[in-house]
């Protein structure tokens, strides 16, 4: 550690910029340069896009000065790394300049998927990443005055990207290939309530169904499904998934996993000078063990810290993933962690799931709304693997970190049914109806009565 110097980050989001920002902090010492993309200014932070280009927010307010990091003394970098000379110690931009390291940290992010259908370079059809992406959004349904819009995938984005704009009055067909929206986080009896909302709410979902073809000449004029069904709309939003930009890491011969790149526990890659995280590297899952990928930013953010202590000589091991994630439609707020059950079935693993439903007040309360838990268990050793909330109101869905915070303790079922909760009539249920609790002790019922 005494020999580091120079410590070069690439990418300034959630990783690479709370990596650079923390090792500054403890060490003001260190010479901190980022190099970031040419048209990059500040932190902006992403889960802002999909308001921005529904214009519910500016775009300013969602960025963080570059001052944040210039009044650290942390250089800032404006033109692409091309490449990696891990031999050399050195990465070289686009505009040829050379900057020597002691310690990388590669932050490179990741990239939209796009499908490979006719029509898909059309004026009109968007995929949602940056803060341009937004603003280009923004302008098209305001100079388009958009009535109509396809919205492809049925993940938190798109489910959050199709409440903004039914907002606005805009009709949304969503296309989901899979069966159900948000499905790798809710089950289909979690999931069900939410899509029947949805649909109360001017949108309407096409599940089971995928996209053949975007049809028009100059600009989009709609959609043909594989069912054979037309859909007519004046753009087309695209949130299908994302895949890591390992280009960079790749032309340096840094090792490469099943879903992106590998990184040991303390998120260093083959190479122990360079370390990486965010939607660059696959992680571990918590439960399984299996390579996962990550692509939230609180995993991003804390990646950036663990990164930091580790290169000031810490020994912080990353977590194995969990990834909770929370989002909304209108008055629902939905949330998942862990497992779900289908993919603990696909995991080879035997299962028992419970529900219960509350009310996010004390019963004599007239502001109360109604939700749901559902906890998943495995039998075998009964700790919780996975959680889901669906509520119509904000406050319980938060309750998730607690349904985390039990995962990554590997508490079981009995553990969770003596769970005591904080109480107060206009902010928790009774705490008879405590529904963590509650549905805890089924599922301890249930996994005693099988023994």
């Amino acid at each position: 550690m005494s020999d580091i110097r120079r410590i070069v980050v690439i990418g300034c989001s959630g990783t690479g910029a709370l990596a650079a920002m923390s090792l500054k902090k403890k060490r003001p010492d260190l010479e901190v340069t980022i190099i970031r993309e040419p048209d990059e200014k500040g932190l902006l932070t992403r889960c802002a896009t999909p308001y921005i280009c529904c214009g519910n927010v500016m775009v300013e307010p969602s960025y963080k000065d570059d001052a944040m990091f210039t009044d650290q003394n942390i250089r800032l970098v404006n033109s692409k790394a091309e490449t990696l000379d891990h031999m050399a110690k050195k990465v070289t931009t686009a505009d040829g300049t050379t900057y020597a390291y002691d310690t990388l940290i590669l932050a490179t992010g990741a990239k939209p998927v796009l499908p490979p259908v006719e029509g898909i370079g059309l004026p009109g059809v968007f995929a949602l990443r940056k803060s341009g992406d937004a603003i280009d959004i923004l302008h098209w349904l305001n100079t388009r005055r958009v009535r109509s819009a396809v919205m492809l995938g049925a993940g938190p984005i798109g489910v959050e990207i199709a409440y903004l704009a039914a907002r606005h009055g805009i009709r949304i067909h969503v296309v989901e290939m899979l069966e159900h929206i948000l499905p790798k986080a809710l089950d289909p009896d979690m999931s069900a309530e939410v899509e029947s909302y949805m649909q109360s709410h001017n949108v309407e979902l096409r599940l089971k169904q995928r996209l053949e073809r975007i049809t028009g000449n100059d600009e989009i004029e709609g959609v043909a499904l594989t069912s054979g069904e037309q859909i007519e709309a004046q753009m087309v939003l695209i949130s299908v998934g994302v895949t890591p930009n390992t280009e960079l890491a790749e032309q340096a011969g840094l090792k490469i996993g099943s879903l992106g790149l590998a990184v040991n526990k303390y998120l260093q890659t083959s190479e122990p000078d360079i370390y990486a995280g965010g939607d660059l590297i696959e992680y571990a899952h918590w439960v399984t063990g299996k390579p996962t990928l990550g692509q939230l930013r609180p995993n991003a953010v804390i990646a950036g810290r663990v990164i930091a202590s580790n290169i000031l000589g810490g020994n912080v091991e990353y977590p194995g993933l969990i990834n909770s994630f929370v989002t909304k439609f209108f008055d629902k707020s939905i949330a998942g962690t862990g497992l779900t059950e289908q993919q603990a079935m696909t995991e080879g693993m035997d299962v028992v799931s419970t529900r219960q439903s509350s009310a996010s007040m004390h019963s004599m309360m007239r502001g109360r709304r109604p939700y749901t838990v559902k906890l998943l268990f495995e039998k075998a050793s009964r700790r919780i693997i996975g959680g889901q909330i669906v509520s119509d109101s904000d406050c319980p869905v938060k309750h998730i970190d607690v349904i985390t915070t039990a995962i990554r303790g590997r508490l079981t079922a009995l553990d969770i049914a003596t769970l005591r909760c904080a109480g107060q009539p206009e902010l928790s249920p009774d705490p008879g109806r405590e529904p963590i609790a509650l549905a805890a002790g089924e599922a301890y019922h249930v996994l005693s009565r099988s023994t």
